[in-house]
């Protein structure tokens, strides 16, 4: 993924008329400083077929690419992953996410400990 090593992604896979989508959406979106601090982009997958950009850069994303590196559960329709800076998943959930629990889960990683002891 073209942000790996640089940033912390979420991904929410989609339908653009899911309510839970705009939840996750708004409740992150509700902290953008935070967002910022701890290098987070978010964007959603949209019916598995486009990318709506939540925060922060979301050029030069493969639908494709991100589908199968990163493939929901086929029992949800929804579906946000945490992907850390080194492309791995950290977190997968089929509701939205607390913030602050995802805030809690960067900041117990070894990269982001690392990150704020410089």
């Amino acid at each position: 993924m073209a942000n790996q090593w640089q940033k912390r992604v979420v991904i929410i896979f989609a339908n653009d008329r899911d309510p839970r989508l705009v939840a996750q959406s708004e409740a992150l979106l509700a902290d953008p400083s935070a967002l910022k601090d701890r290098d987070l982009v978010v964007f959603a997958v949209i019916d598995g077929s486009r990318i709506k950009p939540i925060h922060g850069a979301t050029a030069d994303l493969d639908v494709d690419r991100l589908r199968e590196l990163y493939a929901r559960s086929r029992k949800s329709l929804f579906e946000a992953i945490l992907v850390g800076k080194d492309g791995t998943v950290k977190w997968r959930g089929t509701e939205p996410a607390m913030p602050a629990d995802l805030f809690r889960l960067i900041d117990s990683m070894p990269m982001r400990r690392e990150e704020l002891s410089r």
